[in-house]
């Protein structure tokens, strides 16, 4: 029996006769069905199909498939699923089969309702129920205190480091904070007795030679050097040692020393969730492989999660520590860590954890009315004091809008005539940033040449050459007059920030009021803030807008697509008890709750 044979054969095709072994006839005669008309009642002989071996379940099933072609596809696609699911958890197979279909299924973020509408099920009481991993390093150790002073109130937390020790804080030494060495805690794990010979171990122990030698200067060098390959070390021993201090904990977050999390959206959030389930929460990053909640952002994990880890996976446990000592990033090898055990970050809730600071945060027109819940790259000990002052009489959940309440700067698209002394209402002024100057020009007619290929055919627009110098081209664009906030202009400003990929960069823009009609046309829909500067006639326009502060730069003028941020804040859900008042966003002091 050949290949194809075989293959006819489950589908119910008779075999293809061979050219060398034809079929032969019948003996008593050459034409076999000669016999049926005389009614003899001889059949010729089928020749037996090779579906006959097969189990009868597995033959029913090619029957079924072969009358209802249609079906076969999405019997392909169960079996594939099936085959998936029985793979281990983080079989690469499985991983991206899961990552698309929960793109596929759960494309939409879930309603923000339970914020204040919903009262949370789950009471979270913050020194009780919550513990706190503080994550530092040699060469970051300044940080402590001012994280300390800047979220006074913050119930229990253990800090973890490469190095160990007590660290004094207050001016009168008001308490000491012991300081824990968890590279040391996890080098001393059996697992990797064999190994301790590993260059990333090395680094280590020079680095704890230098701190027990008291060469500060060299401590301080060689923890800038490879202080972030050691933070993988802290990560897994940190958690684990956290478990078992506090293994009644609800929750367990794991943060840097320079993040900040906002205590009254973060217990309102994790109200809603149950402890006693898997969560692993924070700010979604990386591939399908190894989707992983953002350290600096804050990690997020609830007590089921932690006892599947720490208590229940020791082999998991141990898989980690080995891979600690090649893995870049610590963040990363927890998810690697939870996705053993079956447990996956979250992503419906990425977007509320932030990995900026509050002046420079990105308030994106899909998260303007959602609650905020961190704060990151906090480097210096006054911005962390400065983030903690700003946020200590917080008594609500804070929302991304109103970050400009409470940095105290007026929300342009609520209209305030006295908002800023920089707002540019001068009609001359105006109109002065809207001239562009051309020198070396050598004639008239090159001078109307460029006149014309800039604005051919604007109203409002004219052009004058050899005044007030020779060789000078004046093209000048009569500004609108100031008549509503749409035009407001403010100078020495930045509502845009750093740029980057998602920030559309516009070349050779003439004016500012160039710059803010690319930011307002339709061919850019999602843009909220755009910023001009002068010196470059580069113009920026972003899909999202920061509070900002005023530029050292003194050619940049920047603003809003204010129509379109109006429309986001009237889209906004609204709820029983709380409304949006005066320039700072939505509020929730008065919010009672509803039966």
């Amino acid at each position: 029996m050949t290949l194809s044979d075989f293959v006819r054969g489950l589908l119910g095709e008779p075999p293809i006769p061979s050219p060398s072994h034809p079929p032969q006839p019948h003996p008593q005669t050459a034409n076999p069905y000669a016999n049926i008309a005389q009614g003899s009642g001889w059949t010729p002989r089928r020749r037996r199909s090779t579906r006959r071996f097969l189990p009868r379940s597995l033959r029913r099933a090619i029957r079924f498939l072969k009358s209802n072609w249609l079906s076969f596809p999405l019997f392909v696609i169960v079996c594939f699923l099936l085959g998936a699911a029985v793979l281990p958890y983080d079989s690469t197979l499985r991983l991206g089969v899961r990552w698309n279909w929960k793109r596929l299924v759960t494309g939409g973020r879930p309603s923000e309702e339970w914020v204040l509408r919903e009262r949370p099920e789950y009471e979270v009481d913050w020194g009780r129920d919550v513990g706190v991993v503080l994550k530092t390093g040699y060469g970051t150790r300044g940080r402590v205190p001012a994280w300390f002073e800047s979220v006074r109130g913050w119930g229990e937390v253990v800090v973890i480091a490469d190095y160990g020790g007590e660290m004094v804080l207050g001016d009168g030494g008001e308490r000491v904070v012991k300081v824990y060495d968890m590279v040391e805690r996890g080098l001393e794990n059996p697992i990797l007795g064999g190994l301790l010979g590993h260059k990333r171990v090395g680094k280590y122990e020079r680095l704890t030679a230098a701190v027990g030698a008291k060469d500060e200067e060299l401590a301080r060098g060689l923890s800038k050097e490879f202080g972030w390959e050691l933070d993988a070390l802290k990560f897994i021993p940190g958690l684990e040692f956290a478990y078992q201090r506090w293994p009644d904990k609800k929750w367990y977050l794991l943060v840097d020393d320079d993040t900040f999390l906002v205590e009254t959206s973060v217990k309102r959030f994790l109200g809603h969730f149950d402890p006693e389930e898997k969560h692993y929460l924070g700010n979604a990053v990386g591939d399908f492989r190894a989707r992983f909640a953002h350290g600096g952002s804050a990690v997020i994990l609830s007590q089921a999660a932690m006892r599947a880890l720490v208590k229940e996976n020791p082999k998991a446990l141990k898989t980690s520590y080995l891979e600690s000592l090649d893995e870049v990033w610590g963040d990363r090898l927890l998810a690697k860590a939870l996705i053993r055990v079956g447990i996956y970050l979250d992503e419906r809730y990425a977007y509320l954890f932030n990995g900026e600071p509050p002046r420079r945060s990105k308030i994106r027109g899909d998260r303007m009315c959602s609650p905020i819940l961190s704060f990151h790259t906090l480097p210096q000990p006054e911005m962390m004091r400065d983030v903690g002052e700003h946020f200590r009489n917080v008594t609500e959940p804070v929302f991304w809008l109103d970050l400009w309440k409470i940095y105290g700067v007026p929300a342009p698209w609520r209209w305030d005539p006295e908002m800023t002394k920089k707002t540019i209402k001068d009609p001359k002024q105006r109109e002065e940033m809207s001239r562009i100057v051309l020198r070396e020009v050598k004639s008239e007619w090159e001078c109307l040449a460029e006149y014309n290929r800039r604005f051919r055919v604007s109203t409002g627009t004219g052009w004058a050459w050899g005044k007030p110098e020779p060789d000078v081209c004046v093209i000048f664009r009569s500004a609108p007059p100031f008549e509503s906030e749409v035009d407001a202009w403010t100078l020495d400003w930045d509502y845009v920030g750093p740029v980057d990929e998602a920030v559309y960069t516009h070349e050779n823009v003439a004016s500012a009021q160039d710059c803010m009609e690319k930011c307002t046309e339709k061919a850019f829909k999602k843009c909220i803030a755009w910023t001009w500067e002068s010196s470059t006639g580069r113009c920026h326009v972003s899909p999202w807008m920061i509070v900002g502060e005023e530029v050292k730069e003194q050619d940049k003028v920047s603003g809003f697509n204010i129509r379109r941020v109006r429309k986001l804040e009237r889209e906004c859900p609204t709820f029983d008890g709380y409304e949006t008042t005066g320039a700072g966003g939505i509020t929730a002091s008065d919010y009672t709750w509803s039966n």
